[in-house]
């Protein structure tokens, strides 16, 4: 997987795209499936998660309301509203930019919607191009890839937890149970400009990949995460990962999108 600022993408896009060229004109050389859920849990009154499964569009999108703040929910629904617009074109850059670019509408409409208060949310956004995914996030929701039975997380967490982890304070397993392992360093709806990372991977057929909100992967570990996600098909490792989070008390509101890469 490689990293990638995304103003340094025009630079490269031309050679990621000519690795697997489209056969169809919108990037598309194979078959995906999806299937999604959510569910508010068993402590939550409410569920400020939302969702975008759009296969045709090649695009998949998670976003988890901050629950510290007011109105999460309205925070993680703008985001998906403006990306549940997008028209996917055949031009790699073309569309990353146009991903950004609705991600910091969402933002800007999270911070002028209401007088006193500040809705924030997190994003992580997979767009399926050609033989390449394209990962775009801010938050810790994340993105996981069952590849040949190895489970492996795509993204990093933007908390500050995953910051004393890069400058070695304190170490990867530390900080899932640090008090800084959801005190988040960027979201959409805190600052006037949102800062995303980029991410891309190559595809093979028979990938999986699993976007989810910090409900899923807090109370189930990587080996209970990867065993629910080999199971049967999309919409059946959707069933086995909610049940999982479910099963160990549900503590937050939970959301799954299960993608899968099959053959043209």
């Amino acid at each position: 997987m490689s990293d990638i600022p995304l103003q340094e993408l025009a630079e490269q896009a031309d050679s990621i795209e000519a690795e697997h060229p489209s056969v169809d004109g919108t990037g598309g050389i194979f078959a995906w499936r999806s299937a999604s859920h959510t569910d508010v849990g068993r402590v939550r009154p409410i569920n400020e998660d939302a969702f975008l499964d759009a296969p045709e569009q090649r695009l998949w999108v998670v976003a988890d309301g901050m629950g510290g703040h007011s109105r999460g929910d309205y925070a993680s629904s703008a985001v998906v509203k403006q990306l549940g617009a997008f028209p996917h074109n055949s031009s790699l850059l073309f569309n990353l930019k146009d991903l950004e670019d609705r991600i910091q509408t969402a933002n800007d409409k999270c911070r002028t919607a209401f007088r006193n208060k500040k809705p924030g949310t997190t994003v992580v956004a997979m767009l399926a191009h050609g033989g390449h995914c394209f990962f775009l996030w801010a938050g810790d929701s994340r993105v996981y890839r069952l590849r040949d039975q190895t489970l492996e997380q795509l993204t990093v967490d933007h908390s500050v937890a995953q910051k004393k982890v890069a400058s070695g304070e304190i170490s990867a397993e530390e900080a899932d149970d640090h008090k800084d392992a959801h005190v988040l360093t960027r979201a959409v709806g805190i600052r006037a400009e949102v800062q995303l990372d980029l991410a891309y991977a190559r595809v093979q057929e028979g990938d999986r990949y699993l976007l989810c909100s910090d409900g899923m992967y807090n109370p189930v570990d990587s080996s209970e995460l990867q065993n629910c996600l080999a199971q049967g098909g999309p919409e059946d490792a959707c069933q086995a990962l909610v049940s999982s989070a479910m099963a160990h008390g549900g503590p937050d509101n939970i959301t799954v999108i299960v993608v899968e890469a099959g053959g043209t």
